[in-house]
C-alpha cells in the first residue's frame, strides 16, 4: 500500500502565496493559495496570515475545484 502524502508537511518558508482572482479587492478579505511542485495546494486568508491554512493534496484539490466548477463555471483549477 502506498503511503498517503501529507499536504501539510511542506516548509512554510517554501510557500509563495498568490491572491485568488475571485477574491474581493476592495475590502481586503482575500483568499490566497500556495502551490507546491508535487501538486499540493495550501489555501489561506491574507487578512490573517498567521491563521491556520487548509491543505489539499493534488487529488483533493482537483476534486474541490471540480465541485466548485459544477456550481459556478467561472472557477478553474
Amino acid at each position: 500500500m502506498t503511503e498517503k502524502n501529507d499536504p501539510y508537511a511542506h516548509d512554510p518558508a517554501d510557500a509563495t502565496w498568490v491572491k485568488s482572482p475571485f477574491s474581493a479587492e476592495s475590502n481586503g478579505s482575500c483568499v490566497v493559495i500556495a502551490r507546491f511542485d508535487n501538486g499540493d495546494v495550501w489555501v489561506g486568508d491574507d487578512k490573517n496570515p498567521d491563521r491556520p491554512h487548509l491543505a489539499f493534496d493534488q487529488a483533493e484539490w482537483t476534486a474541490f475545484v471540480q465541485a466548485i466548477e459544477t456550481r459556478d463555471p467561472r472557477f478553474t483549477a
